[in-house]
């Protein structure tokens, strides 16, 4: 139905889909505030958490990249809007990298430690 002659059945099916796109992301930001209002999450919670604070992250990221490689899309939005769109995404993501470069180095560490542990106990192998 894409292929609509007139053009009003492809926007009505866009619109849809910009409908139910809204109620995924919702849907996500609404696992997301209950886990953030849950009473002292144990560790497995907390990495539950993550995983759907990610898995929605990347329901975003696919949505923005299906938005900025339609050029019909994009051409609906003026410079200025463009601007506030590319200053928040380049922040948003030099503030993600950055903070994946801080955890990465501190899990490198206590994967090392882990490593050099296991290193010394093998250089003095326990003999009965």
């Amino acid at each position: 139905m894409l292929g609509s002659v007139d053009g009003v059945t492809r926007f009505l099916r866009v619109d849809q889909m910009g409908e139910r796109w809204i109620q995924e992301c919702n849907e996500h930001l609404k696992q997301i505030k209950e886990a953030l209002a849950s009473a002292e999450p144990d560790r497995l919670d907390m990495v539950r958490m993550m995983h759907a604070a990610l898995i929605a992250l990347n329901h975003s990221v696919w949505g923005w990249l299906q938005y900025v490689n339609n050029p019909d899309i994009m051409g609906k939005f003026d410079r200025d809007e463009l601007n506030d769109i590319t200053g928040f995404l380049n922040k948003f993501a030099e503030d993600f990298i950055e903070y994946d470069i801080k955890v990465t180095k501190r899990g490198m560490e206590k994967g090392l430690s882990e490593a050099k542990r296991r290193e010394r106990s093998q250089q003095h192998p326990f003999y009965v």
